[in-house]
């Protein structure tokens, strides 16, 4: 239970980075076609959904669900209030944001997740944060299912139920709204995948679990197929954005999370190989990863307020990007404090 897989400390950092590097890129004078290519950073978020599945079946512990609510407000939800309020007081003294107490509210309150008004408040990508949320809400059903059905069956389960979803999202003609297309149901089926993952790995169910763990590890002899499988992938979720609009937009979370996972690992395993700083890089990163989402888009407004710019360059983004870790770390040295 205690053992810990370095790839998965490795890609919540590169996640959240590559998440940090998506929004701060949509500040930058880009071409038609670099403008479609940077969406790939914002993919990251499917592999977050996927390892937060799996984190929490990894290190489920026998816990009431009392106990499992109370530790997700302490290690959750009460950063999330302190962002919102940082972001209300910058949105209240330096106007960076048009958002008021009421969206603050929404966001204290939980009923963000549910508004369209609210959802995307505070600079949009809290978003992700209500969702998270949901999964918490749900999670320990989800548990009770799982235990009641085999593995296959209950991934069977999400993702027809994901599938649902996005019928209805497109069906009703709401696939440009935060609250439809980002609801937890559009993305459960790569939660419910980590839990699934974690068990098995877990169980070591037929000695497959050693040989994901090597593939990640990069001891495989074919870790290298990780690139052009997820060129693959990401070439297709990129297609179906272009080519499908509306539609393509919902349905392509599956091309998305393969893709986007699968260059994840070849990064990692070239890491291991030849760029052994690199992954340290990210893992430093998955220690405060958390912090660092909460902080960035708050970050990047009071930069471009300080330096007066509408636009970024590059020597400004790279800036940037130092200022959002130095704030990440400040801001997760805070609440360990505020915790222990």
């Amino acid at each position: 239970m205690k053992q810990r897989i370095e790839y998965i400390d490795f890609a919540k950092g590169y996640a959240i980075f590559t998440i940090v590097c998506y929004h701060a890129l949509q500040q930058v004078a880009l071409s038609p076609l670099w403008q479609k290519a940077i969406v790939f950073g914002g993919t990251g978020v499917h592999l977050f959904f996927l390892l937060s599945g799996f984190g929490l079946a990894w290190s489920a512990q026998l816990e009431s669900t009392l106990v499992f609510y109370r530790r997700r407000m302490s290690k959750v939800w009460f950063p999330y209030v302190l962002a919102l309020t940082l972001s209300w007081l910058a949105a209240f003294a330096f106007h960076v944001f048009p958002d008021g107490w009421d969206a603050w509210l929404a966001g204290v309150a939980l009923y963000q997740m549910f508004s369209a008004q609210y959802i995307e408040s505070f600079g949009g990508h809290f978003w992700f944060i209500s969702a998270i949320l949901q999964f918490y809400l749900v999670f320990p059903l989800l548990v009770r299912l799982h235990h009641k059905l085999p593995s296959r069956l209950f991934l069977l389960f999400a993702f027809c139920l994901s599938v649902a979803w996005w019928l209805v999202v497109y069906f009703f003609g709401k696939s440009d709204l935060r609250n439809w297309n980002s609801f937890f149901l559009q993305f459960l089926w790569e939660f419910a995948l980590g839990m699934a993952l974690a068990v098995w790995m877990r169980e070591k169910k037929e000695g497959r679990a050693e040989r994901v763990q090597n593939l990640l590890e990069g001891r495989s002899a074919f870790w290298w197929l990780s690139l052009p499988v997820g060129l693959l992938f990401t070439g297709v979720m990129i297609g179906m954005i272009v080519k499908m609009g509306e539609i393509g937009r919902v349905f392509n979370d599956i091309p998305a999370l393969l893709g986007y996972t699968c260059l994840s690992i070849f990064v990692y395993q070239t890491g291991r190989r030849w760029l052994p700083s690199l992954n340290r890089f990210f893992i430093w990163i998955s220690s405060f990863s958390y912090s660092l989402y909460l902080t960035h888009v708050l970050v990047l407004h009071l930069y471009m307020l300080a330096l007066g710019v509408a636009v970024l360059t590059v020597p400004t983004l790279l800036l940037y990007l130092g200022l959002a870790l130095v704030a990440g770390k400040v801001f997760e040295s805070g609440i360990r404090s505020k915790n222990s």
